[in-house]
């Protein structure tokens, strides 16, 4: 039933901050597009959260970040540093999601009781997938001869007990709830300043 839901979730109401002029080569990197792609991904990252507090039975989610987990800032002097400091993040999250998967996976092998969280994962993880790729195209809009970063090597982590977990798949799904929220900060700048060059 909640994967229904997702498939028929729609695109946020513009917000506040209009990009009603787009100076972005293709429609499928304007900023506006990425702003709503965003607030999607945001929400779906909530319902992924929800799904695993409920999917674990415990709610594990404290204070304790592992170190493992990745930043959720958005690092860079200017915005090509900051779109591929994205592009660089994205990818790691969704290197750690999958981990998060595998966990679940082998803390309860019920069916039903994973489903839930995995429809919400996948559907994460394909959201994660499809913002890289406007990422990607913002940075060649912005310089084609920059390079995207290269792809994160194989994750090694060190988890053997349950709540090791627990707490490690939690803490992946809150950092990255709070990452989508900086890089929406980082996208709003990136509207903000289209809109300022179409009144040039």
């Amino acid at each position: 039933m909640l994967l229904g839901n997702h498939r028929s979730l729609v695109l946020p109401a513009p917000t506040e901050h209009r990009c009603s002029f787009e100076s972005d080569a293709a429609p499928r990197c304007s900023s506006k597009n990425t702003l709503d792609f965003t607030n999607l991904l945001i929400d779906i990252t909530n319902e992924a959260l929800r799904e695993y507090v409920s999917t674990s039975k415990n709610n594990h989610c404290n204070n304790h970040i592992p170190d493992e987990v990745p930043s959720a800032t958005v690092a860079g002097s200017n915005m090509i540093e900051k779109l591929q400091d994205i592009y660089a993040k994205n990818e790691l999250f969704s290197l750690h999601l999958s981990q998060v998967e595998k966990y679940q996976k082998d803390l309860f092998s019920t069916a039903s009781v994973l489903e839930p969280f995995l429809n919400a994962s996948s559907e994460l993880k394909e959201r994660l997938k499809q913002l890289l790729t406007k990422v990607e195209c913002h940075i060649k809009t912005n310089d084609p001869s920059t390079p995207v970063p290269t792809s994160p090597p194989p994750l090694n982590l060190p988890h053997k007990y349950s709540y090791e977990k627990k707490v490690y798949g939690c803490a992946v799904l809150v950092r990255l709830k709070a990452w989508g929220q900086n890089v929406k900060e980082v996208v709003k700048s990136m509207c903000s300043r289209n809109v300022v060059r179409s009144r040039s």
